[in-house]
């Protein structure tokens, strides 16, 4: 029985944010599988015409579990990638044959929930016309050194040919604007009472400007039973700028 790490990717930048942590797990010989998604409506795939979007991602995450069933899965997210391990979390770990199965841990780095009500950004996102806006802006060229200072606290560490991935994913990402209308306050109420009381391990950088570390305390207090570290040092993409620090962080964890 083999162990497998499921990495889930946030809001567009999709599977290029985990390049070097790949490349970095290759060159170790982890003693894990890295497994990452490609879910619909991003890096140029359609998203489906469907009644609920949460079963779309879901569906095409369990399937992937369901290819090595036997294996210890540790679950990974990454911003709305670890809203999607909320709500999947809610649902009982469900698969689509379904049946039901039990992560060996779940990591969750500076995801997307607790904070929704406190943050401005969430709210004004409400608008779809201000989402199609803001979406554009990204991918933009000209806006591309804005968005790098925003994003990143040392964009000259990452490879170029990287960081142009990372904002061509963006333009190709149509669940952009649909993820604002799935997570949200009222979805966030919900999963957090299915799943209060799972033993999540939470990790945040204290440079953390994206979802800021100081709404950690959110967490802490919705999640009693979880644990909690805040990495020196770290922004929203330390898997880009600190690449060696991020493997080593994130293979200790699954490993131990």
């Amino acid at each position: 029985m083999g162990l497998n790490l499921l990495m889930i990717h946030g809001n567009g930048g999709a599977n290029a944010r985990f390049q070097l942590f790949v490349k970095k797990a290759e060159e170790q010989m982890a003693p894990f599988s890295i497994h990452l998604p490609e879910l619909p409506g991003f890096e140029g795939r359609p998203l489906p015409v469907v009644i609920d979007y949460w079963d779309a991602f879901l569906n095409h995450l369990g399937e992937m579990i369901l290819q090595d069933r036997e294996a210890d899965w540790v679950l990974y997210g990454h911003g709305i990638g670890g809203s999607m391990i909320l709500e999947w979390a809610a649902r009982d770990w469900a698969l689509p044959d379904g049946t039901h199965f039990s992560p060996k841990k779940v990591i969750m780095h500076s995801i997307i929930g607790a904070s929704l009500k406190a943050r401005m950004f969430p709210k004004i996102m409400r608008f779809q016309p201000f989402r199609h806006f803001i979406h554009w802006m990204i991918y933009q060229p000209w806006m591309r050194k804005r968005w790098e200072q925003r994003l990143f606290l040392k964009p000259e560490a990452i490879p170029k040919k990287l960081r142009d991935q990372f904002f061509e994913d963006y333009r190709g990402c149509a669940a952009f604007p649909v993820l604002f209308d799935l997570i949200n306050p009222v979805w966030y109420d919900a999963v957090q009472k299915a799943t209060s009381e799972a033993p999540f391990y939470f990790i945040w950088g204290d440079k953390e400007r994206v979802v800021a570390a100081k709404y950690l305390d959110f967490w802490q207090k919705d999640y009693p039973n979880a644990t909690f570290e805040v990495v020196d040092g770290w922004d929203h993409f330390p898997m880009l700028e600190t690449a060696e620090h991020y493997y080593d962080k994130l293979a200790a964890l699954v490993t131990s």
